[in-house]
């Protein structure tokens, strides 16, 4: 497999790099507000002006390309990083914070004859608006292009968060999920280690629980093992967020707790690049606890906690992650 994309600010080092990508004709040509030649002084002064919504794009440590999703979406990838993929995920990524930040809508721009741009916005879900005429910097001319919009809708019909690992497939809520969702998390077991579960619930009280397109803050995702719903994680919204999950206790002993958690937290942590993150969890439940220790969670604050699965409040504990600087 790849090593996985992350997205940080550019740094002062990343000059040499930039400079070195953009002196590149078959890039430089495509992007309408770059100097050309295209110099170091140029990248260090874009360095230093670069806004919170511009990224630099990583793998490895090794930057690959730059990707911006504020008002407007743009994107280039080094020569040595093309036809990989890597465009994709990343504007995935970036995109995925836009919407989060509460962005209705994004909007971008291509020359006409930008074959590879117009596939990648076509499948990130951006719509044609209309043609107009691009100044050109690296050309100096205007040339005919086409201005594109993408809503959060488009886009979470594409790229709602849906995970594969070895065992397991982690993906958005479908109203079939329900009856065995149902019957995992009002057992009496897998109640009384949640808040907001009780035996004797109906499929109807717990429904809208799980309503989520599977693209931002608050979701609740269905996991399946073998084809069967075994479960669910999910992260709240607020600052910070807070994870919550359950599994079948028929599937205890077998590690599918761990390999949900950290396949569902690395994407979370991918695409919102969240400072920290919150579980709570009650004392008696050992299994939980080894879980998020093994998450790189620490205990943190001792409390009493109230659940509906619960005759009477318990202590319990706040879990903490914390993003490493």
């Amino acid at each position: 497999m790849p090593a996985p994309l992350v997205l940080t600010r550019p740094w002062p080092e990343d000059a040499p790099v930039i400079a070195e990508a953009l002196s590149d004709w078959q890039v430089a040509r495509w992007l309408t507000a770059v100097p050309w030649p295209y110099r170091p002084a140029d990248a260090a002064a874009f360095i230093d002006g670069a806004g919170l919504e511009e990224y630099a794009v990583r793998q490895d440590d090794r930057l690959v390309g730059m990707v911006r999703a504020s008002g407007s979406f743009g994107i280039w990838m080094a020569p040595f990083a093309q036809g990989q993929g890597l465009a994709g995920r990343a504007a995935v990524l970036a995109l995925s914070r836009r919407f989060r930040n509460g962005a209705p809508v994004i909007e971008a721009n291509h020359l006409r004859d930008n074959a590879a741009c117009a596939g990648l916005l076509a499948r990130l879900g951006f719509r044609p608006a209309e043609e107009v005429m691009l100044w050109s910097q690296p050309q100096g001319r205007l040339l005919p292009g086409l201005s594109l919009r993408l809503t959060r809708a488009d886009f979470a019909r594409r790229h709602a968060i849906r995970l594969t690992t070895p065992r397991l497939l982690i993906e958005p809520f479908q109203p079939a999920d329900l009856p065995d969702l149902h019957r995992i998390a009002t057992l009496p077991e897998v109640a009384s280690k949640l808040l907001l579960f009780r035996p004797g619930m109906t499929p109807g009280d717990i429904a809208p629980l799980f309503q989520s397109d599977g693209l931002l803050p608050p979701m609740r995702l269905t996991v399946r093992h073998g084809g069967h719903v075994v479960g669910s994680i999910g992260i709240s919204a607020g600052d910070p967020p807070r994870v919550f999950y359950f599994l079948d206790p028929a599937l205890s002993g077998q590690g599918l707790g761990e390999e949900m958690g950290r396949a569902f937290l690395a994407e979370i942590k991918a695409r919102f690049d969240p400072p920290e993150l919150l579980a709570d969890v009650f004392l008696d439940n050992q299994p939980s606890r080894r879980l998020l220790k093994n998450l790189g969670f620490q205990r943190d604050q001792d409390r009493m906690l109230s659940s509906l699965g619960r005759s009477e409040p318990a202590p319990a504990a706040v879990y903490r992650w914390r993003r490493r600087l």
